[in-house]
């Protein structure tokens, strides 16, 4: 039967008794056109096996050798004596080991139900039942349709298995480019995060309080501007400085040339330091700009900053002019103690004269007038000290309104009468710790200023005393506390004011607007040196045409007390020897004179080193010590110091011109019992002596 089915398929044997014996005799045999031309092979393989185990065993080998079969026919009734499997069982085990292999069951008669055929070996679209007797061409065409159907799975599923591979790569691909697309959103979205953030950090730089910053097109009109910049030129918010031009601004600033031209030329500014001025608004600014081109080289934009250097400007000016002061001060007290010197001769030998002649007569007279003509360079001298905060104080608590009530007093019968003289007293916190003598002096020059301001035609002036509150539109200097630590005294007129080119140099020593002889310039150098002297400072309130106010500030005292007025001394006349020092030989013999014309005897040296080994020889000799300060080699507290080591508790007088190394206290700790001031007057020394010999 093997063969039969061999020969049908193969057509290698074609006798029709065989074919006849299987089929019938109505057997047809396949034309040479159904046979392969170029190879004369059969259309079909075919192997054979005998039983079910060596069928099994070829449909393993066929697999392993990548040659599978393409159709197995089974004939269902397989002899039992053959092979302990039925053909169902053998099926099944096929379909086992090649799921896709076509089955076809053969069978003449058979008594397993189709359903239960289709159950044991699926897939049913893989599994056909053909009863037998069928016909030669029947089972070829049978054949050649399942193996066409075969092969067309089999090229499907390799086709199946090439897109599965091709669709494995191209995902992959497209997974590689969606994680490359994912990181490239990634990066864009940190990038725009990144530049949200830094347009936050330029908005918020921007729009910081600390620069005026803006943007303006090439025409200078302002596109975006922050609320300090528009603060600096007057304007209520950025959004009404917008549409400003910039450049129109910048008329308003004192400078060399043109800000615009000098950008435009140069491209770029760096801290430029100008003064914008506009109405009554005047500001001391640094201005930096740079352009912004444009693809062509153009300018585009314009964008800088402007920084208000208005309060560090008037802290250095206010600095400029307290070292100029102070320059000029070190300066004045050498003069002052040339001055004393001069005077010194001219006072003391006045007095001495005087003394002598006649009274009434005609050298009296004279020489009243030159002591007359003294005391005022005497004065003068004084008010440098002052200027130069080198002359003495006695300050004490005292209250303001009975001195500034005196002052006025007094001033009334010089100003002119055609001036008003207002006081408004508004405090009853006055309390200060002054030197009164000082103070009277302010009132003094201020007033006189004010008033010789006035003369002509006419005016008021107001004395105003107040407090200073914490809401007051006033800033003391760094370092003097807080405004309402002070009590305000303010001088107004209303005279024609000052010119403004001038308000730099009024408190010049030695400056003054006046006609020869009408002033010295030493007036509001002294106001200066007083009031910074007291721990002050003053504010000037200038309004030309209209009158100027001076406002001087001091600090208030808890203390109240009153000025204590010591009962003069009665002057001691006694005999003695005293140890007279000066480096200056007229002031030698001046004092030499007063002495012995009031009992004592003088022993005289002009050097400090002579006086002292003088002193060293007869220490016990001398009653008293008069030395100098300002002196050569050993100054008079040096001197004064090596006396007392040689006899402590000997009486010593200093006298100085202007040294600020001489205090009180300091005078105090070293043990000299005195000091006076020059140029020395007989009753001035005399005085000193006597309240130092009291003691004794």
């Amino acid at each position: 039967m093997l063969t039969l089915y061999r020969d049908i398929l193969c057509y290698e044997s074609a006798e029709p008794s065989a074919l006849e014996a299987l089929f019938g005799d109505d057997v047809q045999l396949p034309s040479p056109e159904e046979i392969n031309e170029e190879s004369g092979k059969p259309v079909f393989e075919v192997v054979q096996t005998s039983s079910a185990t060596e069928g099994l065993y070829a449909m393993a080998d066929a697999l392993k050798q990548g040659e599978p079969f393409a159709i197995a026919l089974i004939d269902i009734q397989l002899s039992k004596d053959e092979d302990s499997l039925l053909g169902l069982d053998v099926a099944a085990k096929i379909r086992a080991v090649d799921p896709n292999l076509e089955i076809v069951l053969l069978s003449a008669m058979h008594e397993i139900p189709l359903k239960e055929i289709n159950r044991r070996v699926p897939p049913p679209e893989k599994l056909l039942f053909v009863q037998k007797p069928f016909r030669a061409p029947e089972l070829k065409q049978l054949s050649m349709s399942l193996s066409s159907k075969w092969d067309v799975e089999n090229r499907l599923r390799d086709l199946n298995a090439t897109l599965a591979v091709k669709v494995e790569a191209r995902t992959a691909e497209l997974n590689a480019v969606n994680h490359r697309l994912r990181l490239d959103i990634s990066k864009r979205a940190a990038v725009l995060r990144e530049l949200q953030s830094s347009e936050r950090r330029y908005r918020l730089l921007f729009e910081k309080d600390i620069t005026g910053n803006f943007a303006a097109d090439s025409g200078g009109v302002i596109l975006d501007c922050n609320a300090a910049f528009a603060n600096l030129f007057g304007f209520a918010s950025p959004e009404e400085a917008s549409g400003s031009n910039v450049f129109t601004l910048w008329e308003g600033m004192e400078a060399s040339e043109s800000l615009h031209e000098l950008l435009v030329g140069v491209g770029r500014l760096a801290n430029h330091e100008v003064v914008f001025h506009r109405d009554s608004l005047r500001r001391h600014l640094l201005v930096s700009c740079d352009t912004v081109p444009n693809s062509h080289g153009d300018v585009q934009e314009y964008r800088g900053y402007l920084f208000d250097i208005s309060e560090p400007k008037r802290l250095e000016d206010q600095l400029r002019q307290s070292q100029k002061m102070e320059a000029l001060g070190t300066l004045a007290g050498g003069i002052a103690h040339d001055f004393n010197n001069i005077l010194g001769v001219i006072l003391g030998y006045s007095e001495i004269i005087e003394s002598r002649a006649e009274a009434g007569s005609g050298l009296e007279r004279r020489v009243k007038e030159i002591a007359r003509a003294g005391k005022r360079a005497r004065d003068l001298v004084t008010q440098i000290l002052n200027f130069s905060r080198q002359g003495p104080q006695e300050r004490h608590a005292m209250t303001l309104t009975p001195l500034i009530k005196e002052a006025l007093k007094l001033l009334r019968s010089s100003v002119p009468s055609n001036v008003e003289i207002i006081t408004r007293i508004k405090t009853d916190q006055d309390h200060v710790m002054a030197d009164p003598t000082q103070i009277h002096q302010i009132m003094l020059n201020l007033c006189g200023n004010a008033s010789f301001a006035m003369q002509g035609r006419g005016g008021t002036l107001t004395v105003t005393l107040a407090d200073v509150f914490d809401s007051d539109a006033v800033v003391p200097p760094v370092g003097l506390g807080k405004p309402e630590r002070f009590v305000r005294l303010t001088v107004a007129d209303t005279g024609p004011g000052i010119d403004p080119q001038l308000i730099d140099r009024i408190f010049d020593p030695f400056f003054t607007t006046k006609q020869h002889g009408e002033g010295t310039g030493m007036g509001l150098a002294m106001v200066h040196g007083i009031v910074k002297q007291h721990d002050g400072y003053l504010e000037l309130e200038n309004n030309p045409g209209h009158g100027v106010a001076f406002h001087i500030f001091l600090p208030k005292s808890s203390d109240i007390g009153h000025a204590t007025v010591e009962a003069p001394v009665d002057l001691v006349f006694r005999e003695g020897r005293i140890l007279f020092v000066d480096d200056e030989k007229p002031l030698i013999d001046i004092g030499r004179e007063m002495l012995e014309s009031c009992g004592f005897e003088v022993v005289t040296r002009t050097s400090s080193i002579e006086a002292l080994e003088a002193f060293r020889h007869r220490s016990n000799d001398f009653d008293l010590v008069i030395t100098d300060q300002a002196m050569p080699n050993m100054t008079g507290m040096e001197f004064a110091r090596e006396v007392l080591k040689l006899r402590p508790n000997t009486p010593i007088i200093l006298c100085t011109g202007f040294s600020d190394a001489v205090s009180y206290d300091r005078l105090r700790d070293i043990g000299v019992g005195d000091f006076i001031m020059k140029p020395i007057l007989k009753h001035d020394l005399i005085a000193a002596m006597s309240r130092l010999l009291a003691k004794e």
